[in-house]
């Protein structure tokens, strides 16, 4: 269910250096970055992390709110 999340376009160089570094992030935590996706619902986007059996809840995000806070999850 859903879409990786780092295959979405971009199309600035900011949020093409922040998915850069957040995949370099990921890479030390997951052996498949696929593994990190959202889901798009009507009104939400939910980010999950699915890694051997198990799925992370790691956001649900109205559509309204710009971002996802990676920052915060990993300071």
């Amino acid at each position: 269910m859903g879409r990786p999340f780092l295959n979405r376009a971009v199309g600035s160089v900011e949020a093409t250096n922040a998915l850069t570094a957040l995949r370099a992030k990921l890479q030390t935590l997951l052996a498949d970055t696929n593994a990190l996706r959202e889901y798009v619902m009507d009104h939400y986007l939910v980010l999950y992390a699915q890694t051997e059996g198990t799925v992370y809840l790691l956001s649900i995000k109205h559509h309204r709110q710009v971002s996802f806070d990676f920052e915060s999850h990993w300071g």
